[in-house]
């Protein structure tokens, strides 16, 4: 897990000072998509595991731990005061708006 991202007593968007017990915390989590890929038994029968293992550590080796790690799970805490918390919930990702009105 990443440590809190902002500087202690502070909102990590607007970076004004926040009171202890008076923060929120925004926590995110990317991790991989646990679903496995359809296959039929004839696929899998068919399939050179050992060749598929041999060059998937293969390029795991290029990769450094971070790298590894990313590729499984990552956790990022920030805490925010009470203005940013709303700006957060009304659009997590800060993604643009586009001018659409009543629509979420």
């Amino acid at each position: 897990m990443v440590g809190m991202e902002s500087p202690s007593g502070r909102c990590a968007l607007c970076n004004r000072p926040i009171a202890d017990g008076s923060h929120y915390v925004v926590r995110i989590d990317v991790f991989a998509d646990p679903a496995m890929p359809a296959m039929t038994g004839e696929q899998l029968a068919s399939a050179d595991l050992q060749a598929e293992m041999d060059a998937l550590i293969e390029q795991m080796k290029g990769m450094s731990p971070d790298d590894l790690q990313d590729d499984v799970h990552r956790r990022f805490e920030y805490r925010v005061c009470g203005t940013c918390r709303r700006k957060v919930l009304a659009n997590p990702l800060g993604l643009p708006r586009g001018g659409r009105t009543g629509e979420n």
